[in-house]
């Protein structure tokens, strides 16, 4: 393997690596994560795939429900992408091996800080610019 690829390349080889079986491989990865009489289950993506309560769990209020699904899923999902990069770990070449790139959401170097909404100005409206308004 030789050069940098993307993920999107990485994940093109290895569904179509026609050896190990990787496609099949990264779509049969799941995480489960369980607390509070909440048990769910997310694929590599992060989409959830099985959610089930138990019945005291229903007593909960939709806001607190709402915040243990989300935490699970999150804990689920970061479990599933570790499979996925182990799973891929297999087609990286071996100088990228124990690189750690950075955080996911984490505000490239360069770039400066800022604090609050970006605030960007109107692009000014043409002279032939007709409202229209529709109706179904």
């Amino acid at each position: 393997m030789s050069g940098e690829r993307t993920t999107v390349e990485l994940i093109e080889d290895a569904f179509a690596e026609p050896g190990p079986g990787y496609g099949a491989r990264l779509a049969a990865i799941r995480a489960e994560a369980a607390a509070d009489g909440v048990a769910l289950a997310v694929d590599l993506h992060g989409a959830l795939v099985e959610l089930r309560f138990e019945r005291w769990a229903l007593n909960l209020a939709p806001g607190e429900l709402a915040g243990v699904i989300r935490r699970l899923a999150a804990e689920a999902g970061v479990a599933a992408l570790r499979q996925g990069r182990e799973l891929l770990g297999e087609l990286l070449p071996e100088d990228a091996a124990g690189v750690d790139g950075p955080r996911i959401g984490a505000r490239p170097v360069d770039e400066p800080l800022t604090v609050g909404p970006v605030i960007r100005p109107r692009p000014e409206a043409e002279d032939d610019f007709t409202p229209v308004t529709w109706a179904t």
